[in-house]
C-alpha cells in the first residue's frame, strides 16, 4: 500500500467530508459533498480537474520511485494532517476518492464494496448506463445507497 503523506497547519474533525467518482479520462461522473469544513474554489469543475491531476501524478511518481520487483497494488491514500483522500482505481480507470478528516482509518475495503455492491448493481446493471458516456451518473438508487452506506461508516459525522 502506498501513502503519501502531506503536512500543514491546520485540524480537522473526525468525519467524510465528500466523495468522487472520475473514470479513466478524467471526468468527474459523481461528487457528493457531506461535512466539508473549507472550500476555497468558486469553480467546482477547476476543483474536479486538479483533484484528478493530483492523484495521477502522485500515482505516476509513487510508480517511477518503486522497485522494479514492487508488486503495484495502487495509490491508496494521499494523508495530511487535516485531511485523508481515500483512492480506489479499478481494472477499467475508474477512480473512487473519499475525502476524510486525518483521523478516520483506511477506507480502502470500503471503496472495494462501494464499487463491488453499489456500483456495479445500480450503475452498471442499469441498462441505460453508458460506460463510455462522459456525463455525470443519474442514478437516484446509487446516490441512495451510498449515502446510507457511508451514514453507516462510523466516520461519518
Amino acid at each position: 500500500s502506498h501513502v503519501v503523506e502531506l503536512k500543514s497547519s491546520e485540524q480537522a474533525e473526525i468525519m467524510i467530508y465528500c466523495f468522487y467518482l472520475f473514470n479513466r479520462k478524467g471526468a468527474c461522473l459523481y461528487y457528493k459533498e457531506w461535512n466539508r469544513p473549507y472550500n476555497s474554489f468558486t469553480d467546482q469543475s477547476e476543483e474536479r480537474k486538479l483533484v484528478y491531476g493530483m492523484i495521477f501524478s502522485i500515482k505516476e511518481l509513487v510508480n517511477k520511485m518503486k522497485s522494479p520487483a514492487a508488486i503495484d497494488d495502487g495509490l491508496h491514500c494521499l494523508k495530511t494532517n487535516t485531511f485523508t483522500l481515500h483512492h480506489l482505481e479499478t481494472a477499467s480507470g475508474l477512480r473512487f476518492i473519499i475525502n476524510t478528516d486525518h483521523n478516520t482509518p483506511d477506507l480502502r475495503n470500503n471503496l472495494l464494496e462501494i464499487y463491488g455492491k453499489l456500483f456495479v448493481e445500480y450503475v452498471v446493471s442499469n441498462p441505460e448506463y453508458d460506460p463510455t458516456s462522459q456525463g455525470p451518473i443519474d442514478s437516484p438508487q446509487f446516490e441512495e445507497a451510498l449515502q446510507e452506506y457511508l451514514e453507516a461508516l462510523s466516520c461519518f459525522r
